[in-house]
């Protein structure tokens, strides 16, 4: 029981830690972070979450189960902050989107109302 919830723990760990990486990656601009990526996070998370509501009970029980534990506590508040990172970043993105929008329609107001004066 203990080695396959070791296991179970740190395979969350380690596949979290990717998407960690990929999110710190789009942060950097070296990739994009869409729906995906969301689903792919909430997969791991999800499958610990029956995990997480016995924690206090299984450091008791599994001593040695507290360190991927631990891992996987550190790793959701990195991932928290990244998050709010990559909200930022897309909300920023957003803006300019709407700005780059607004110049396209006056361009294309100011064309039509120049051909009109043709």
């Amino acid at each position: 029981m203990a080695d396959t919830l070791c296991q179970t723990i740190k395979g969350t760990n380690s596949r979290i830690a990717l998407l960690l990486e990929q999110a710190r990656a789009s942060l950097r601009g070296e990739r994009d972070f869409g729906v995906a990526d969301v689903r792919a996070l909430l997969e791991p998370v999800g499958e610990m979450d029956a995990i997480v509501a016995q924690s206090s009970e299984l450091r008791l029980l599994h001593p040695e189960a507290a360190v991927q534990l631990d891992l996987y506590k550190f790793q959701l508040r990195d991932l928290q902050t990244i998050l709010q990172q990559i909200r930022m970043m897309l909300l920023t993105r957003q803006a300019g989107l709407n700005a780059s929008q607004n110049n396209l329609t006056a361009v294309s107001r100011w064309t039509s109302a120049f051909n009109q004066t043709r």
